[in-house]
């Protein structure tokens, strides 16, 4: 693969983050903590450092072949208001799925629908075998997105990640590549 990918669904375009994303990054992952408390990795408040940081990752994923970071965006506008990513370990032909929708989208199946297409993109493009992800306990809401892209509960996960001082369970998710093509 040459170019970084663009992925269409009916409402959204995925593809490749761009520095002119910056501006609705910045608005969006600062409107509310939210984001922070349901990631391990993302701060609050999110900084320009911070920014820096996803896209450098966007870019050295895809040179290095071992990740696809994509920004989501409305078709109408063509304006970042998520972003959804592939962090794969190709040894073992797997990858961990995970992403963020601005609070001004949520309830309207926009993540259900970019996690769909991804999920496609990494069995059929990437010739993956496993994609799974985790939420945390206090955010089912994630969970259900997975549910409705047919990704199954594989494990409870006790005291998997320490934040901010406490220990935190997280439900794993997953779906295997045969699993996809037996619901297409």
């Amino acid at each position: 693969m040459q170019n970084f990918p663009q992925i269409t669904t009916p409402r959204l375009i995925l593809n490749q983050p761009v520095e002119s994303d910056r501006e609705n990054l910045l608005l969006y992952l600062n409107e509310t903590p939210e984001f922070a408390e349901n990631t391990l990795t993302m701060p609050f408040p999110y900084t320009d450092e911070s920014a820096d940081f996803w896209f450098k990752l966007a870019k050295e994923g895809f040179e290095n072949r071992d990740g696809f970071i994509f920004a989501i965006r409305e078709k109408s506008t063509k304006k970042l208001i998520g972003g959804i990513g592939l962090h794969l370990t190709p040894q073992h032909k797997k990858a961990e799925v995970g992403y963020w929708l601005a609070k001004p989208f949520w309830n309207k199946g926009y993540v259900t629908e970019a996690l769909a297409a991804v999920l496609k993109f990494g069995f059929e493009e990437v010739n993956l075998n496993k994609i799974y992800a985790t939420y945390y306990a206090h955010n089912p809401a994630s969970g259900k997105v997975m549910e409705k892209c047919g990704m199954k509960n594989e494990a409870l996960l006790k005291d998997e990640y320490l934040k901010n001082g406490e220990f935190l369970d997280v439900n794993r998710f997953c779906i295997l590549h045969s699993d996809f093509f037996d619901l297409q």
